[in-house]
């Protein structure tokens, strides 16, 4: 493993590779394997472990972990609040202390820390975070409070998929340790303002789908079971567009670095601005298979700038 990496002014420090456990929610998840992943992924020297607050058998899947590992004081979790409405983006506003009240984001925090066992949250994140959001409702301020409480060591929002303008003001203003946006070879459009931004003022980046949802990780795009989420977000015509790109991505991939889903791992971390790739991970094999690529290394400045011709989403 890479040496880590300081996510954000003062945030807590890293490993390039963050365990993406939302597969680990999916219905008929084998616990067993889950478990010996994770507690693999701990050994092998990754330290960061991003979760969504309401998978709560994943919290205490990884809880049960970490009481197992001698590394309960140096792992790091990358947290997400649950929103106290259901929504999808784009829609009507709805503001932010109907979405994220102090109250909630509190109980929510200390009652995840208690679940886990540990003392403090490497980041608590605001999820389908809203440009509006920045100066409404007293999210900020709870957030700044458990931060000074030592219960959170960082505070971050977390993007709704392709909308990468959102964030601008709120990492302009330093309001924020860490962002996380989808990137990956399909959609990189965060690398041409916001990423820069995170340079200039010292902002983490998470950065999470780099499979673009499993497609980029298999030369396959199959259809999904009606219970994965994905189903309804691979509609037919989406799925086959989709396959289509990932042919023509992966015959363009040189051999020499790497299979495509090494490629599209690699191709995340070849920003400068990206502090961490958050990676969906259910199985040891797969665990093996991205600590395998990262150990190779971002890909050269040209073998980077020469796939930019596959972005198509942003």
């Amino acid at each position: 493993m890479t040496p880590l990496r300081r996510l954000g002014r003062n945030g807590p420090v890293v490993s390039p590779c963050t365990i993406g456990t939302t597969p680990l929610a999916a219905p008929g998840i084998d616990r067993r394997e889950a478990g010996a992943m994770l507690a693999l992924a701990l050994e092998r020297g990754i330290n960061a472990i991003e979760l969504d607050a309401a998978h709560g058998r994943v919290a205490d899947l990884l809880g049960q972990t970490i009481a197992r590992s001698d590394m309960r004081q140096r792992i790091e979790v990358l947290a997400r609040v649950t929103p106290r409405v259901r929504f999808d983006l784009p829609s009507p506003h709805i503001p932010a202390q109907q979405a994220y009240p102090g109250r909630h984001i509190r109980a929510e925090t200390e009652a995840l820390l208690r679940t886990l066992g540990i003392e403090q949250l490497g980041v608590q994140q605001i999820h389908a975070w809203c440009r509006e959001w920045l100066h409404e409702g007293d999210w900020l301020e709870t957030l700044g409070r458990l931060r000074e409480e030592g219960k959170i060591a960082g505070i971050g929002i977390s993007l709704w998929d392709h909308d990468v303008e959102a964030a601008l003001d709120a990492v302009a203003g330093g309001a924020i340790n860490s962002v996380q946006l989808m990137y990956n070879l399909f959609d990189p459009e965060g690398a041409t303002v916001l990423l820069p931004l995170c340079q200039q003022t010292g902002t983490g980046v998470i950065a999470r789908a780099p499979f673009y949802f499993g497609t980029l990780a298999s030369k396959q795009v199959r259809s999904f079971p009606p219970h994965d989420w994905r189903a309804a977000y691979f509609f037919d015509a989406h799925r086959r567009e989709t396959f289509e790109r990932v042919q023509r991505l992966a015959r363009g991939v040189d051999p020499a670095a790497g299979s495509l889903a090494t490629v599209a791992l690699r191709f995340c971390l070849s920003h400068p601005a990206v502090t961490t790739v958050a990676v969906g991970t259910r199985t040891r094999a797969q665990l093996e298979a991205n600590l395998d690529a990262i150990a190779r290394g971002p890909l050269t400045p040209d073998e980077a700038q020469a796939l930019t011709r596959h972005a198509w989403l942003c």
